[in-house]
């Protein structure tokens, strides 16, 4: 007799002992009860855990493939020649974000630089939502595994109840897709810069510097004089009622302290004076100084005169500043030790770059200058 049914009758002859046979009755049904609804509590306990377990592991998973496509997306903005070559990135943001420690990238796909086209999203869980956008995205798709190297994970409980030693386990996966291309807005230093200086000092787009911590060749550097001074670089024309002078202008402070919050082909005022307010100054110090990459505004246009002048904004750039030349306010460069402007010239002086910008929005139409953003899109 197995042992559970050994222990069911002793018991049930113990409870028999001095009784009625009806109360007899009444107290082995009692005990049946207790026994088979125990065992499906512990059976349905059993399932819930290895149930829970699975979601679990699916959160993490899925937080991974997250962190995992922005993080590849990043690379693909900033460099697409390496957009193919982050198998590695991927694999560290998904281990990162498992408990254990144990995940595998099935695939990394999507419309980049190198990248594979993705397949058909699968109906379950772990596709990706939505369609794939139209520009840049790639897709990162991961799944759980174990120490020995399955992506199957076996139940845990549920395989020790009856007529459940068949369940093998399940496969756990997740995909996420990011998004890169030109904001739509940005947050930046109330400085624009005209697209003749951004075409003249990167080769009309085909020469920019790689991102701080790299150190670049003085090649990169420039000087760029403030609009409408000595120096300032000739420019065509803009639309009708515009005209596209080189150079740089200050923008209205409206963001905070040298910032600005401003739209891909918006209109914005600015602040007349030659000099830096004395934010600008504190913020542009501290630029130089730890060579941060500035988020700044491309302008393609301006008209009017002094404090009834304005800009036609038409994109973002990511600029390195080395050093300027303003009244009260001048530094060397730091790249070379050199003073890029002479005399009266009043001009910053730095290289062009790739960077990330925070945006909640992707445009259409901006023009790419080196600034970008990403965003998860599925």
């Amino acid at each position: 007799m197995p042992d559970h049914l050994a222990w069911l009758a002793r018991c049930g002859r113990a409870v028999a002992t001095g009784l009625s046979r009806r109360r007899d009755r009444g107290a082995a049904t009692a005990v049946v009860s207790v026994v088979v609804g125990s065992g499906v509590l512990i059976g349905a306990g059993a399932v819930v855990v290895d149930v829970g377990r699975l979601y679990v592991e699916r959160g993490e998973l899925q937080r991974g493939a997250d962190a995992a496509a922005i993080a590849v997306a990043n690379e693909c903005a900033k460099d697409p020649d390496q957009c193919a070559n982050q198998l590695a990135v991927a694999q560290r943001y998904v281990d990162d974000n498992a408990a254990d420690g144990n995940t595998r990238i099935t695939a990394i796909c999507g419309n980049g630089q190198g990248l594979p086209a993705c397949p058909a999203e699968p109906t379950n869980l772990s596709g990706c939502l939505t369609d794939p956008p139209t520009g840049g995205y790639v897709e990162v798709h991961a799944a759980t595994e174990s120490v020995d190297g399955q992506t199957v994970l076996p139940p845990v409980l549920a395989t020790g109840l009856a007529g459940n030693s068949t369940d093998n386990g399940h496969a756990v996966g997740a995909c996420a897709r990011a998004a890169w291309g030109t904001p739509t807005s940005a947050a930046t230093v109330a400085v624009t810069i005209s697209t003749c200086v951004w075409n003249h000092l990167t080769s009309n787009g085909t020469s920019l510097a790689a991102p701080p911590p790299a150190v670049p060749s003085a090649s990169f550097e420039g000087a760029i004089y403030l609009h409408d001074s000595r120096g300032s670089t000739p420019c065509p024309a803009g639309p009708s009622g515009w005209n596209a002078p080189g150079g740089f202008g200050w923008l209205d402070e409206l963001a905070g302290p040298c910032a600005s919050e401003v739209d891909a082909n918006g209109e914005y005022g600015s602040n007349p004076g030659v000099s830096a307010s004395q934010s600008c100054k504190t913020v542009l110090a501290a630029a130089r100084a730890s060579r941060t990459v500035l988020t700044m505004s491309i302008f393609d246009g301006v008209r009017g005169n002094g404090a009834n002048a304005a800009y036609h904004l038409d994109g973002f750039t990511s600029f390195v500043l080395t050093g300027y030349a303003l009244p009260g306010f001048s530094a060397t460069s730091n790249l070379t030790g050199d003073r890029l402007c002479r005399g009266q010239e009043k001009c910053l002086y730095g290289y062009f770059t790739t960077g990330i910008v925070s945006a909640t929005e992707l445009s259409p139409t901006a023009s790419n200058y080196g600034a970008m953003t990403t965003m998860l899109v599925g």
